[in-house]
């Protein structure tokens, strides 16, 4: 009789813990943040809608444009045409996200391919990109908050992955943006070609 009733104290007791156990997971379960899902967007500049030209050079002969003589992929690709003459400049494409995922750093990288006729160190010009929840601007080509840059150095005639990452704070706000471009601020004219970008979110 003694042994049954200590059996049944400890499978009790046993169950008392497995319940607050269960209870303490549950209860870390829902102070944990939900994970964010990572979403990727891909652009080949194949469609019509995936071309929004910008620039902050104020110079004419800064434009972005669709041509289909050099492409990596797909039949066309995104052209940069930069003159840079009387000061620099930055022409970009960029791309809006309605009502992106919560977060007080959310990850976004952004990622794109670069060619041109030019090779070798290419001095002051810049693969560029852009994530933040304001629209990318930039005065007299100077870098604002958000726009992060890459020494453009490359063998000529060759595609060059150029890749960026940063964490963006998206709490209350109802817009992402994101932006690829090319900055300069060498005296010279120079045609580049963008092409295969992917845009990783979360």
């Amino acid at each position: 009789m003694g042994e049954t009733m200590l059996s049944r104290k400890l499978t009790a007791i046993a169950a008392a813990v497995v319940t607050a156990g269960a209870a303490l997971f549950a209860g870390d379960a829902a102070a944990t943040p939900a994970r964010t899902t990572a979403v990727t967007y891909t652009y080949d500049f194949d469609n019509l809608d995936d071309v929004v030209q910008h620039d902050d050079g104020g110079t004419s002969g800064y434009w972005v444009d669709k041509n289909g003589t050099v492409v990596r992929s797909g039949s066309t690709a995104a052209r940069f045409r930069i003159r840079s003459f009387n000061s620099a400049g930055k022409p970009w494409i960029q791309w809006y996200y309605s009502n992106p995922q919560q977060s007080s750093a959310l990850p976004v990288e952004i990622s794109f391919y670069v060619r041109s006729s030019s090779g070798g160190s290419a001095n002051a010009w810049n693969a560029a990109a852009y994530a933040g929840t304001a629209n990318p601007h930039s005065d007299s080509g100077s870098p604002s908050a958000g726009w992060q840059y890459q020494s453009i150095t490359h063998t000529a005639n060759t595609w060059a992955k150029y890749t960026f990452t940063t964490t963006v704070n998206t709490l209350s706000q109802s817009e992402l943006d994101v932006a690829v471009g090319i900055a300069a601020t060498w005296p010279a004219t120079r045609t580049y070609y963008v092409d295969d970008v992917v845009v990783k979110v979360g």
